[in-house]
């Protein structure tokens, strides 16, 4: 099992498991040694959200269980589920992504990890070996768990791989779609309500409350629904922390990325804009006390 809980003037999260090796103490580690290599229950949390681990012939599959069943190493290969007719379309974007169509009438988005930046030249989309806990796939699975528990509007995991490769590792990721939704910066060009960003603003903020540092908050990372509902997406390197100077440092690279994407059209995106938000981020104060 995971557990997750809050230490005072340490992280905001720290986890403990029995699975082989997502452990923190030397007695959950001898309970480890005992536990059966395969298709091992995962519960999180406050025990409301199985997680189940499958070994693989080179790696190992994480998935949540009441939105597939037992998936396999094709369900993460796209050109086998183009083959299968399955592929609805594509993104590119720092890794690769596909939107999937799923057996029950839904969508859910594959992405590939890749690497950004001059490393990508070299390494595309290989990371190094840091143990399973580590692999970039598994972490952002068990955040997204953690983050559905909490009630957070973040896109809801399905599945989580990795393949080992000598010193290396590649890994691939399953999440729910949100339906009809999309991203703040193809919306930025028809000017949005003052009402729309306050929202925005309330949603960060109240990841922020729960201790969850985005580590890529920019307009692109921010989707609306048809319900004018906000959703935040790719946590990958994303973590769970004390209160700290995170917080505005999330905030100041969100508004590096819209102040970047509307530099050609200021009327869409200005300080306006950007106070409704701050507006929406901050709670409201109560009167002091007569």
């Amino acid at each position: 099992m995971i557990h997750v809980k809050r230490v005072d003037g340490q992280a905001a999260c720290s986890v403990r498991s029995t699975a082989s090796v997502w452990h923190a103490s030397p007695m959950a580690e001898s309970r480890n040694r005992q536990t059966d290599a395969g298709g091992e229950f995962k519960k999180d949390f406050k025990g409301n959200m199985p997680l189940v681990r499958i070994p693989t012939e080179s790696g190992a599959i994480l998935y949540e269980p009441s939105r597939i069943d037992h998936p396999r190493a094709q369900d993460f290969d796209a050109n086998l589920l183009a083959s299968a007719g399955r592929i609805e379309g594509s993104a590119r974007g720092r890794g690769s992504v596909w939107f999937v169509a799923t057996p029950g009438g839904g969508t859910w988005v594959l992405r590939h990890f890749r690497r950004g930046g001059l490393v990508a030249r070299v390494l595309s989309d290989s990371y190094l070996w840091r143990g399973e806990h580590a692999t970039r796939a598994f972490a952002e699975l068990e955040l997204l768990a953690a983050l559905e528990v909490l009630g957070l509007p973040a896109v809801r995991p399905v599945a989580a791989r990795y393949l080992r490769a000598g010193l290396g590792y590649r890994a691939d990721l399953l999440t729910v779609a949100v339906a009809g939704a999309r991203p703040l910066a193809a919306l930025l060009a028809q000017g949005l309500e003052a009402a729309l960003w306050a929202r925005i603003g309330a949603t960060i903020r109240a990841f922020h409350d729960a201790g969850v540092c985005h580590a890529d908050l920019n307009a692109h990372n921010v989707l609306i629904d048809g319900a004018s509902a906000v959703w935040l997406v790719d946590f990958d390197r994303g973590s769970r922390r004390a209160p700290g100077a995170w917080r505005a440092a999330n905030l100041a690279r969100l508004r590096r990325s819209l102040d970047k994407l509307t530099a050609g059209a200021p009327a869409s995106f200005g300080a306006g804009q950007w106070a409704a938000l701050l507006a929406g981020y901050e709670p409201p104060r109560s009167a002091p006390p007569r």
